[in-house]
């Protein structure tokens, strides 16, 4: 579901990925592990459309990357807080509803989780309740590739336990997603990838001992 072969990618002067190699399966659940700077935003950016890279090749759901057929296949959620502040949620899901399938119940149950409905302007919501509505707007997107990042950004201890319940939803889905929480991610992973120097340092399936693994492949 996602292919990437000989990917590079560097901003002025700085290689970020460098021959790149990385394969999903259909059904697949790959928590991407680095630390910041490593790359990680910066991949789920280009498998999303949203960054160039100047080589390689990339494909989701079989459709190359950049074009309109792979952006439509998947949906990417950001930590990004991008979002116009005047929209209410509900437009905010009209909006995504014109390009993706997209799952209203599902959407309006998720706003439960903050207390909020679709009347509700996006720029009156904490920092937190927003990372809540950008997780829900993507899951509630029926498609067959989820990119995530960092979807426990600015959440407390409760909201993080049902943000992970709300990704749970697509968990027959294909997802490829980056987060330092790692305790409370890891049981949703079938597969973890470490990214190091611009390249795939380890892929286990093996979640044992996990921060030891992570603390071997880059040190501290």
């Amino acid at each position: 579901m996602i292919s990437v072969e000989g990917l590079y990618k560097a901003y002025g002067g700085r290689m970020i990925l460098r021959n790149l190699d990385l394969k999903v399966e259909e059904g697949e659940r790959v928590f991407l592990l680095a630390p910041n700077g490593f790359g990680k935003s910066t991949l789920l950016k280009i498998l999303a459309n949203i960054e160039p890279f100047q080589r390689g090749k990339v494909s989701v759901a079989s459709f190359n990357v950049p074009s309109s057929r792979s952006r439509a296949a998947l949906s990417y959620i950001s930590e990004n807080d991008n979002l116009y502040e005047g929209f209410s949620l509900g437009y905010l899901a009209e909006f995504s509803a014109h390009f993706w399938p997209f799952e209203w119940k599902l959407f309006e149950s998720f706003l439960n989780v903050i207390g909020v409905d679709t009347r509700a302007k996006y720029g009156q919501l904490s920092k937190g309740q927003r990372m809540v509505v950008r997780v829900a707007l993507g899951i509630a997107k029926d498609v067959p590739v989820y990119l995530i990042d960092e979807p426990l950004s600015s959440l407390d201890f409760v909201l993080r336990e049902k943000v992970v319940e709300m990704i749970k939803e697509r968990s027959d889905r294909t997802m490829l997603f980056t987060s330092h929480q790692i305790d409370e991610l890891e049981s949703l992973a079938t597969r973890f990838v470490f990214l190091k120097d611009g390249q795939i340092a380890l892929s286990t399936e093996n979640r044992h001992n996990l921060k030891d693994r992570y603390r071997e492949v880059f040190g501290g």
